[in-house]
């Protein structure tokens, strides 16, 4: 090896993800499994159809989870956690919109021996009423400190005008929402959608045939069971106003939320919507960057994306600003975006992006713990593997033309709602 040289560069062709196996349970459960590290150590994420699309009241989908943890028919809070601290091992709980993940990790020699704690919690939880006050009193304080911050408020209201306060996307809980959370409403929930039959499971790491096998004793037996549509309303409500400001006293900045409905994942248009939203926001060397942070100064970040629920797409433009630039800021937003309605991205800057890109896809399939995320996020979005390669394939061809073409179809300014939380002068 020459080390005076510097290394060959060479093009991106394709991406392979392909290389992860799939295996079915006695029960019909897909495992997703992808190996590859010599270290023992396993990560398995269980994923259920379970979140805000299916509560049939606020607040269910969070509380559940956080609770599951919290005792079971034969085990303390305390002694589950022991038991998943004396393997050196951890288990989170998180929830969304549209799934919940329950995901352990652990040496794979360990496994074996904490597995049947999982197993426990998914079966046999019992939500202690204790335990439940508890989490309400400090869910509530969460929530009174996080009021404090223009940010909490632009995101509730953009969620809300977006798809519509009774929608589970766009309902703000409330405190009474939560003071309202009675045991059996986590009971009920979690019986209704935490049956291991109707999960998908993910598995990375160093995997051995005993972790499958373990998996296979302990999750691969339950039985589907007709699970209950939730009774709330999901019809998407949003409202016909396009500007709203929230008065914030005392803040000495704004929040600035801009956005609307956007496109799906399965959409033609989006691999290459994908790279606009790049040019635009998406980036560190973004346009709304290097006009709005780089040469005015008027913010530290602002940036764009495309956000994808199973039941909505949208598209939100975020960023902190003080208060006497608000309107500044808010101007060269629209600003930028009929630039790029107006006039071709040059090839230079579009080369950037390109390259920019493409190294991120990379970097997201470089490991097993990394290849298991895209695949997961794929699979529960409801799409074939080649998806990723369609990502891919539009960074690669996509022209200046083309782009423009899509900023005056999905870049329109009266197609766009604008929520400011602050103390504007």
């Amino acid at each position: 090896m020459n080390r005076t040289e510097a290394p060959e560069l060479k093009d991106i062709h394709r991406l392979d993800i392909n290389n992860f196996k799939t295996i079915t349970l006695n029960n019909g459960v897909p495992l997703y499994i992808v190996d590859g590290v010599e270290e023992d150590l396993v990560r398995i994420e269980i994923r259920f159809p379970a979140g805000r699309w299916h509560e049939n009241k606020h607040g269910q989908s969070h509380a559940t989870p956080a609770q599951m943890k919290k005792g079971t028919a034969a085990k303390t809070s305390l002694e589950i956690a022991e038991a998943i601290e004396y393997y050196g091992a951890q288990l989170d709980t998180s929830s969304g919109q549209d799934h919940t993940a329950v995901t352990l990790y652990s040496l794979g020699k360990y496994i074996k021996e904490i597995i049947p704690v999982v197993e426990e919690i998914l079966q046999e939880a019992i939500f202690p009423e204790q335990e439940l006050e508890l989490y309400k009193e400090r869910k509530t304080q969460r929530m009174r400190i996080n009021a404090q911050n223009t940010d909490y408020h632009a995101n509730r209201k953009y969620n809300e005008v977006i798809f519509g306060d009774k929608h589970p996307y766009g309902y703000a809980i409330k405190e009474k929402d939560v003071d309202n959370l009675q045991k059996q409403d986590l009971l009920d929930y979690y019986r209704s959608y935490f049956n291991i039959a109707e999960a998908k499971i993910f598995i990375s790491g160093n995997i051995k045939e005993d972790v499958i096998r373990t998996v296979e004793k302990h999750f691969g037996h339950q039985q589907k069971m007709n699970n209950p549509d939730s009774a709330t309303d999901k019809s998407l409500h949003t409202l016909t106003e396009n500007k709203f400001y929230i008065p914030h006293k005392d803040s000495v900045q704004s929040s600035v939320r801009i956005g609307g409905i956007s496109i799906p994942k399965d959409h033609p248009d989006f691999p290459e919507l994908n790279v606009l939203n790049t040019v635009f926001g998406g980036y560190f060397g973004s346009r709304l960057m290097s006009n709005i942070r780089e040469d005015k100064g008027y913010t530290y970040g602002i940036h764009s994306s495309i956000g994808h629920n199973l039941h909505g797409s949208y598209f939100s433009i975020d960023t902190e600003v003080s208060n006497e630039v608000c309107k500044n800021v808010v101007h060269e937003i629209y600003y930028e975006m009929e630039l790029l309605r107006s006039n071709i991205i040059p090839d230079d800057e579009l080369s950037i992006v390109k390259n920019y890109m493409l190294g991120t896809f990379l970097r997201a399939t470089d490991g097993p713990f990394n290849r298991i995320n895209v695949v997961r996020n794929i699979v529960l979005s409801g799409l074939d593997i080649s998806y990723f390669n369609r990502l891919v394939e539009a960074a690669k061809t996509v022209t200046p033309a083309r782009l423009q073409e899509l900023a005056n179809q999905y870049f329109v300014k009266s197609g766009m709602k604008e929520i400011v939380c602050g103390n504007i002068p």
